[in-house]
């Protein structure tokens, strides 16, 4: 597994797009929800951690269900825990969970990417 991070509109998908070479049919969308089946690409994470938290689940959770479709495949996700840190509770409880799910991920990765303005830094 990959794992691509990095802030919002930095250019994560378009690199991962150009880089590997992906068509539409290899893509999953993950603010849809979690994957029944393996695809080449996950994206939008946050999302899907968003959800998942609101619902009560915990980054373990998390992990288990997806680790069975990611396994082969490249995540991407904004990374959401660099700056002020929120005042709403539901909302440090959410960039705690998908920070430790990216830590998860990371851990588990063969290679972990940062895209800042296009640019890619392979950080594992």
């Amino acid at each position: 597994m990959e794992l691509i991070i990095g802030g919002a509109y930095q250019g994560k998908l378009t690199w991962a797009v150009k880089e590997k070479g992906f068509d539409a049919s290899g893509l999953f969308d993950l603010s849809e929800g979690f994957p029944t089946c393996a695809f080449s690409c996950f994206y939008h994470l946050e999302a899907l951690s968003r959800r998942a938290v609101e619902e009560g689940m915990s980054a373990d959770e998390m992990l288990d269900r997806l680790a069975p479709f990611i396994e082969n495949s490249i995540v991407i996700s904004r990374e959401i825990g660099s700056g002020i840190v929120p005042m709403d509770a539901f909302e440090r409880l959410w960039r705690e969970q998908h920070g430790r799910l990216l830590s998860m991920l990371a851990s588990r990765a063969d290679r972990v990417t940062r895209i800042f303005c296009g640019l890619a830094e392979v950080l594992k």
